[in-house]
């Protein structure tokens, strides 16, 4: 199981990104590409993200997460192991982008428009 760890701020408030700390004690970060409800549970699509200080350097694959909040709000992740239940939220997903590709656009701070 992750755990949600929002230990950081971010200048860019239109990427939520997020660290989350495995078992094992490693630290993985990663951008909410979107949420979806389905059948009373509630799911992140995120991407992993490489990070040099508080800059994206490079993008990895995507996951599925289970998102769950406990008596106090605390906020943890878990794989989905039901095959046919990932698939479903996959298509889901799917469907909410139709043709679209979706990306995530960063500002450069050193752009100068003419």
């Amino acid at each position: 199981m992750f755990e949600h760890e929002h230990n950081h701020e971010h200048e860019h408030e239109h990427i939520d990104a997020f660290t989350l700390t495995d078992e094992q004690g490693n630290e993985h970060h990663f951008v909410r590409l979107g949420e979806i409800e389905n059948k009373g549970k509630l799911y992140w699509v995120c991407e992993e993200i490489f990070v040099d200080g508080e800059e994206i350097v490079d993008f990895g694959d995507t996951y599925l997460f289970v998102k769950t909040e406990d008596e106090e709000g605390n906020v943890f992740l878990d794989s989905v192991d039901d095959e046919e239940e990932f698939n479903e939220v996959v298509k889901i997903w799917e469907d909410m982008m139709g043709d679209e590709d979706f990306f995530i656009d960063i500002d450069e701070e050193d752009t100068e428009e003419n």
